[in-house]
């Protein structure tokens, strides 16, 4: 019996939208696949909204709202704990505990998401 091939796909533009559906191939595909992003940027997951270091662009709803899989809603926000994310950006903090991170740290969270698949 000789092993499948997995099947080639490529994703054009790595940005959220082009990493977000690499991630979900990668995730839930029954079969093999072997996924290539196309994408000028050297990290994938941020393109143009979630790549910006400007302190002042932040995510618009809290990390706990940000859910890329349904099955683990609270994995960004898992992730912002675990990490130097926060201690880096103490204003990300709000007084009632909500997070509102800078938008490069969700775009690095994705593409942390993408290099593990």
């Amino acid at each position: 019996m000789s092993k499948r091939e997995p099947l080639r796909v490529a994703v054009i533009g790595g940005g959220f939208c082009g990493a977000f559906f690499a991630a979900q191939l990668a995730e839930y595909s029954t079969v093999p696949l072997a996924i290539s992003v196309i994408e000028p940027r050297a990290r994938l997951g941020g393109g143009i909204a979630y790549s910006s270091e400007d302190p002042a662009h932040r995510i618009n709803v809290p990390a706990s709202r940000m859910v890329l899989f349904a099955e683990r809603p609270e994995d960004f926000n898992a992730w912002l704990r675990r990490g130097t994310e926060l201690d880096d950006d103490p204003e990300a903090v709000w007084q009632d505990g909500a997070v509102f991170p800078r938008r490069a740290a969700f775009g690095r969270y994705v593409a942390e998401l993408i290099a593990i698949r």
